[in-house]
């Protein structure tokens, strides 16, 4: 069977919601195979559902299903398929556009109301001794909550990649182990959102549990 026919396929065990195991057994293939052959075609897992990446990966795929039928014409197929691209990013920056010139008009038209309301200069405000009070009241609460760390923004935090100390692995050494089925499950989730292989992420693993218990060495 042919990459593009295994991935149309695939696509199509997915959508009738097979589980990943079935699908890999109907494709008389390994789980582990499928899942490193849908992440070197650009596919990644989002809500339990295997989808290309981007759009760079969806363009990577239009050229690799033109390579895959060779009675097309290669160059006039991707040509196409950049013009259609480059549509979809000039509407886009369009629409970019014109929300900022509606945006500044907007702005324009709340300055003016703004100017249009505010008060002439030589326009006295009465302030009462309890408004005074009740300005004191709330100056002396602010000054005592504004060191709490509840009263703080949080900061959001970006999602990293795992940290592998080194990739250039030589000599590998098989072996075959048991490990709890939902914590391998849990690890090749993992391993298909990172960019780094499995003997790599095993490897660094083994380094760092190494390393805790260095005293059993």
């Amino acid at each position: 069977m042919k990459d593009k026919e295994r991935i149309k396929k695939f696509i199509e065990l997915q959508d009738k919601d097979l589980k990943f195991e079935d699908i890999a057994l109907e494709l008389g293939i390994a789980k582990t195979t499928l899942r490193a052959f849908l992440n070197k075609n650009g596919y990644k897992m989002n809500n339990g559902k295997y989808k290309l990446k981007d759009e760079s990966s969806k363009f990577k795929q239009m050229e690799f299903e033109q390579n895959e039928n060779p009675s097309k014409n290669k160059s006039t197929k991707i040509k196409e398929n950049k013009s259609d691209y480059n549509k979809e990013v000039k509407i886009k920056k369009e629409k970019n556009t014109k929300k900022k010139v509606d945006s500044k008009k907007d702005n324009a038209v709340e300055i003016k109301k703004i100017k249009r309301a505010t008060p002439k200069k030589d326009r006295k405000i009465n302030i009462t001794q309890e408004d005074l009070d009740k300005l004191c009241e709330v100056y002396d609460w602010y000054m005592e909550v504004k060191d709490l760390k509840s009263m703080k923004s949080k900061s959001n935090t970006n999602k990293k990649d795992i940290k592998i100390e080194d990739t250039n692995l030589d000599s590998l050494k098989s072996t075959s182990i048991k490990v709890d089925k939902k914590t391998w499950e849990d690890f090749e989730r993992l391993c298909s959102n990172s960019k780094f292989s499995k003997q790599e992420i095993i490897t660094q693993a083994l380094k760092d549990f190494m390393k805790e218990y260095k005293n059993l060495l």
